[in-house]
């Protein structure tokens, strides 16, 4: 799977892709959502991880960070977290359908904000 993020104008247009990330793990399963990232080697660019269905996430376990996008289920980014430390909880989104885990920084070097949107694609 993959990750396609879009630029959207103030009038909810999307632009053309300007973030990709081409090795995307999807974890739908219970068991799966609940261990995330632990024990997984750090992210590296064009990584992430989709955890669906999930509004909130842990760091307990991680070590390393992470940037996390929260998602509504249009696919609008609806908040963001950057380098979330490992041994936090981050805050709940009730908007949120699902979040997006990827390597720390990849948020700002994308130049993301709340109200782009995403497409996970095959």
């Amino acid at each position: 799977m993959k990750l396609v993020a879009y630029r959207t104008t103030a009038f909810g247009q999307a632009l053309e892709p300007q973030f990709v990330v081409e090795e995307l793990e999807v974890s739908e399963a219970m068991g799966k959502r609940t261990r995330g990232l632990i024990g997984h080697a750090p992210l590296k660019p064009g990584q992430g991880m989709v955890l669906r269905p999930c509004r909130w996430i842990h760091m307990f376990g991680m070590s390393f960070a992470i940037d996390v996008l929260y998602v509504n289920r249009r696919g609008r980014i609806v908040a963001v977290s950057e380098n979330l430390r490992p041994n936090r909880i981050d805050r709940p989104v009730l908007q949120a359908a699902y979040v997006v885990e990827l390597p720390s920084g990849a948020i700002r070097n994308a130049g993301l904000h709340v109200g782009d949107s995403v497409q996970v694609e095959p």
